[in-house]
């Protein structure tokens, strides 16, 4: 663990030697993971991951190197790869010129209770609810807006974890992450409904309270 900190204080001040230690250290990891993602969420736009993984790391080293990733412990450091893919992966999409769709809806397995949480990856899903593009970025900038607790939890569950995952990576409670998510969908809620999403993009997501 040690060495870890020392190479992340390596990159800090812009050693390419650690940059490509840690690369070749976590390289796999983040190349599962997005591969992993493809085939749950439908990516379907990523049909080679090589450059997505480069820029996961680029995203990662800047991060560090700009004091927006600080080291405690690898299971935070793998969980914000893990989020910077995700990052990754929705600015690839954003590259595409075709129009997409994004399904907003209550599963029955969640285990908050309904909270609308399945977002099969933002791409061209079957949905009854076609989103256009400006639909997408007006969902994205609501998330964004979130407090970094709560963008934290929405991001995590996006990402389909459940709140015990969320458990695990924080080291926060499952009583907090449960307030965090409950309060976080509320925020979203409310952000979707001043910025027309709710009224233009798919009201319905909102329906099911």
């Amino acid at each position: 663990m040690l060495d870890l900190a020392a190479l992340l204080g390596r990159v800090r001040e812009k050693d390419a030697s650690a940059e490509s230690e840690l690369h070749a250290r976590y390289r796999r990891f983040v190349e599962r993971r997005l591969k992993e993602a493809r085939a749950r969420r439908n990516w379907f736009w990523l049909e080679e991951t090589d450059d997505a993984v480069q820029e996961v790391f680029l995203h990662f080293f800047q991060a560090v190197r700009e004091g927006k990733f600080v080291f405690e412990g690898e299971e935070r450091l793998e969980g914000f790869l893990v989020r910077t893919c995700w990052f990754v992966a929705m600015n690839l999409k954003d590259k595409v010129a075709k129009t997409r769709a994004v399904s907003l809806f209550k599963t029955d397995d969640d285990e908050e209770g309904g909270l609308i949480v399945d977002l099969p990856g933002f791409a061209g899903t079957a949905s009854s609810h076609a989103l256009r593009r400006e639909c997408a970025e007006l969902f994205y900038a609501a998330v964004q807006a979130l407090n970094d607790a709560r963008r934290d939890v929405i991001l995590r569950t996006l990402q389909g974890e459940k709140v015990r995952d969320i458990v695990r990576a924080t080291g926060k409670t499952a009583a907090a992450v449960s307030g965090l998510k409950f309060n976080a969908m509320k925020d979203l809620k409310t952000a979707l409904e001043e910025n027309g999403f709710a009224r233009d993009c798919g009201a319905e997501a909102f329906s099911h309270e």
